[in-house]
């Protein structure tokens, strides 16, 4: 069956976010966003290959659990382990943070993942779609006032790079929320 190694996936994100849960009042458990991730890249975006549905479910593993890129390779492969290393966030290093204050540590984190995107493949900027979309549909329950507005500008830049031809389901899915949320602000 070519789902096998999906339903691996998913068995591998739930015991690694094990415990762990999302932001916000009454936090789902954290495997439900990559569930998410992988619904919105396959009911949104149409995508069917099973290794980018993978990676999609695997795409925090390194950054939210501290999981070695070598293991995912071991487990799922080389065309997985890549994107998902290749979704992993650039962090500020230490030396970069020290004399920074919290809206300014936001800027330097914001402007690493922009530059990540920009060099990623076109199958890590379409799971990185998938990504937002349902991160920016969290972010419009759980954020609030200049914390949701930096986010929207955030995911208006994030359009901005990724071309709407790596997968016009899941940007325009985007875009919709971002116009929604516009409406929603001038009313």
């Amino acid at each position: 069956m070519p789902y096998s190694l999906l339903s691996k996936a998913m068995q591998y994100i739930v015991e690694k976010h094990d415990g762990s849960y999302r932001d916000g009042e009454f936090g789902l458990p954290y495997a439900t966003h990559p569930v998410e991730v992988c619904n919105n890249l396959r009911y949104i975006g149409g995508i069917t290959d099973v290794e980018l549905l993978c990676a999609a479910l695997l795409h925090d593993v390194i950054e939210e659990t501290g999981t070695d890129p070598a293991e995912i390779e071991s487990e799922f492969g080389p065309k997985v382990s890549g994107l998902v290393t290749e979704l992993t966030r650039s962090e500020p290093t230490d030396e970069q943070l020290a004399s920074l204050d919290k809206d300014e540590v936001w800027l330097l984190r914001s402007g690493l993942l922009l530059a990540d995107i920009t060099a990623m493949s076109s199958d890590a900027m379409t799971i990185k779609l998938a990504d937002r979309l349902a991160n920016f549909r969290q972010a419009i329950v759980t954020r609030k006032g200049e914390k949701l507005r930096r986010y929207i500008r955030q995911t208006k830049k994030i359009v901005e790079i990724i071309p709407k031809s790596v997968n016009p389901g899941l940007w325009k899915a985007i875009n919709r929320e971002l116009s929604s949320i516009s409406r929603k602000s001038k009313s």
